[in-house]
């Protein structure tokens, strides 16, 4: 990877890559000092790139395989040079999913409270049935993987250079055997792929860190910082 052609940074995740709580505990929403604050926003201003942040808090990991697909996508349309621009993905838990309410765009995870939409409209009973039967835990991890792949071959063949990351859930070792997911090993983008056996959150949220986590397991900016510092090593020696 030639940093020296690089110009913008481009960052999708879930809440862990949006910076959320950096702020302060209960502040997710989307502010210059989480955003800022977030490890991909770190890295882009030790690199001195222009820095632009689509991750969403709840967001799914197809959000972010689209999201990622959509903005590279018009940016060749655009006629931008596709040398400039470096992809940062971090995926996200395996459950979750996306839905769409008269044109709003709605987050689904564990956990989501139905009343934090009531102004768009009742879904407890739909959070219900998500809860109940979109919580196949080893069918998303599946998907995923794939998720993966296809990003990864879909950037390389326009030429964008990246790097994808765990920001939660990591794949472990022995799901590839214990979920017969060995087939899908030889297609999967090591050579871009930070840790893939390990993730921001789990390699930090430990008894030695635990004072820099809120009770949502959001990092504050130290525990960015750290991340920001390794992930920065990773592109360079790309």
């Amino acid at each position: 990877m030639d940093l020296n052609t690089k110009t913008h940074l481009y960052a999708i995740g879930c809440s862990h890559m949006a910076g959320s709580e950096i702020r302060g505990a209960t502040h997710t929403e989307d502010c210059k000092e989480n955003i800022l604050g977030a490890w991909p926003g770190q890295v882009a201003k030790d690199l001195k790139l222009n820095y632009v942040n689509h991750s969403a808090p709840g967001g799914s990991n197809e959000y972010i395989m689209r999201s990622t697909i959509d903005y590279v996508s018009k940016w060749i349309h655009q006629e931008r040079d596709p040398a400039e621009l470096l992809v940062c993905i971090g995926w996200t838990t395996n459950e979750r999913v996306e839905f769409t309410w008269e044109d709003e765009h709605i987050h689904w995870a564990n956990g989501s409270d139905p009343t934090s939409f009531s102004e768009i409209g009742d879904f407890t009973t739909w959070f219900k049935a998500l809860q109940l039967y979109h919580t196949d835990y080893n069918f998303g991890l599946f998907k995923k993987i794939t998720y993966m792949t296809m990003v990864n071959s879909f950037l390389k063949s326009v030429g964008v250079d990246h790097i994808q990351v765990n920001n939660c859930a990591a794949i472990q070792e022995y799901d590839w055997a214990h979920l017969r997911l060995k087939h899908l090993n030889h297609t999967f983008p090591n050579d871009i792929f930070y840790e893939k056996h390990n993730s921001f959150i789990e390699k930090y949220n430990t008894e030695e860190y635990a004072e820099h986590f809120t009770p949502w397991m959001h990092a504050d900016k130290h525990i960015h910082s750290l991340y920001a510092n390794e992930v920065k090593k990773f592109i360079e020696e790309l």
